[in-house]
């Protein structure tokens, strides 16, 4: 079954995550965000998005082993601590709301600072929309 893809079915609120996204990229900065985005994209299965942010990652001229290394960054040597951070506060808050604890969000607001800590938050609220939306309207990557 076909099933419309809500830049099609609601253009105007596509437009609108659209202009989030925006402004998140401005904020956190285009990389930390994309390093946002393809974490929780891994951790929901869309393999529309997964795709999507590393590629937009190559593009950006992160390197290859960065970005595979995602997936483990925990145990990676390639991240810096505000990278580190954002995808701690990632898995976090993919794994359920209200799971931050006061340790994260301590570290989180002295490496981003608040703004950001409060735009992260944001963020991953924003890439688990994506999400739900690529994967319920079954967007998959171009092959």
């Amino acid at each position: 079954m076909t099933r419309t893809p809500i830049r099609d079915a609601s253009p105007a609120t596509y437009q609108a995550l659209l202009a989030l996204d925006g402004r998140l990229k401005e904020t956190l900065g285009a990389v930390l965000y994309d390093l946002v985005k393809l974490r929780a994209s891994q951790l929901n299965g869309c393999a529309y998005c997964v795709d999507m942010h590393a590629t937009d990652l190559e593009r950006r001229g992160v390197a290859t082993r960065k970005i595979h290394g995602v997936a483990a960054w925990g145990e990676s040597p390639f991240f810096e601590d505000d990278e580190r951070v954002a995808l701690a506060f990632t898995e976090t808050l993919t794994g359920g709301i209200g799971a931050v604890d006061d340790d994260l969000w301590a570290e989180a607001g002295r490496v981003l600072g608040e703004e950001r800590r409060a735009d992260l938050i944001v963020a991953v609220g924003a890439i688990n929309t994506w999400n739900m939306a690529g994967i319920t309207t079954h967007l998959q990557p171009r092959p």
